[in-house]
């Protein structure tokens, strides 16, 4: 459960209850972070959650009635995530707490939670991080070949889909960054003349293929898009966020910091497709 230090002001806001404001930075957390958005989220209480994962094996085949059925064994493995500490941490005057708004609990909460949605989607989408989780380039995903830096049509995107189901994955989001979604929702059709866009705007943003687009600004420059199926991927939370607030003992102000475990993985690392410039 999360946790508490430090006294509460009689007119503090509530928000400052240990439960409500843990609560809030998992929630800020999840709904600003696009590694929560592409997964399927785990909560666990447990330093370390085992996937099993069923690699086939069982051969089947016709028999006559009273014939002996062959036997075979199945192939299993595992993926094994261990939640890694994001926080953050931020100091405000004593003054501020005292005659601010009481929304200022609820801002300092988001501040928090965006600085640590940063830090795991930095490492969702890097190769290793230092202390974190390997992220979507250090996986052994499916490469299409973008052929190029820049595309004219949306070819690769449907060479992707079927890349990923030849490997079992069937996608349900595209990633890629806003420089490269804005230059592609540019492109217009072929007709002679057309100024029409390849591409419609929806509610939600965009559509490539049929896929709801995604956009994060850290997608690396080598990459064009990753084509991501959430069922397959899961991001494990542990269920001990907390927020604490504590007075600075240098100064007149009071600190607040906010801890969250959580970390990444792939049950299908060849599900994942990446379109990229693979033969420069």
């Amino acid at each position: 459960m999360p946790t508490y230090s430090g006294a509460v002001r009689a007119d503090q806001a509530g928000a400052w209850l240990p439960e409500d404001f843990g609560g809030l930075l998992s929630l800020e957390v999840q709904s600003k972070s696009i590694v929560s958005q592409l997964s399927t989220v785990f909560g666990t209480d447990k330093t370390k959650v085992n996937f099993p994962i069923w690699n086939g094996g069982v051969t089947t085949a016709f028999f006559s009635e009273l014939d002996e059925i062959t036997p075979s064994n199945g192939d299993t493995d595992e993926v094994v995530i261990e939640p890694k500490k994001a926080a953050g941490l931020h100091l405000s005057s004593s003054e501020l707490f005292d005659d601010a708004d009481p929304d200022i609990a609820h801002q300092i909460g988001q501040a928090v939670a965006n600085q640590i949605a940063h830090s795991f989607d930095a490492a969702f989408t890097a190769n290793t991080t230092s202390k974190g989780y390997s992220g979507l380039l250090s996986k052994s995903y499916t490469s299409v070949d973008a052929g190029g830096a820049t595309l004219t049509n949306l070819d690769k995107f449907v060479a992707a889909r079927f890349a990923a189901e030849a490997h079992g994955a069937k996608l349900s989001h595209w990633l890629l960054d806003p420089t490269v979604a804005e230059a592609l929702s540019n492109l217009k059709k072929l007709s002679s003349g057309s100024n029409e866009a390849l591409l419609q705007f929806v509610e939600d943003g965009i559509t490539i293929a049929g896929l709801p687009v995604i956009t994060s600004t850290h997608v690396d420059s080598g990459t064009l898009a990753w084509g991501i199926d959430k069922t397959q991927r899961r991001f494990v939370i542990r269920n001990d966020t907390k927020v604490e607030r504590f007075p600075s003992v240098t100064n007149d102000g009071q600190w607040v910091r906010g801890i969250m475990r959580a970390a990444w993985d792939t049950l299908n690392p060849a599900g994942l497709v990446r379109i990229w410039d693979a033969t420069p």
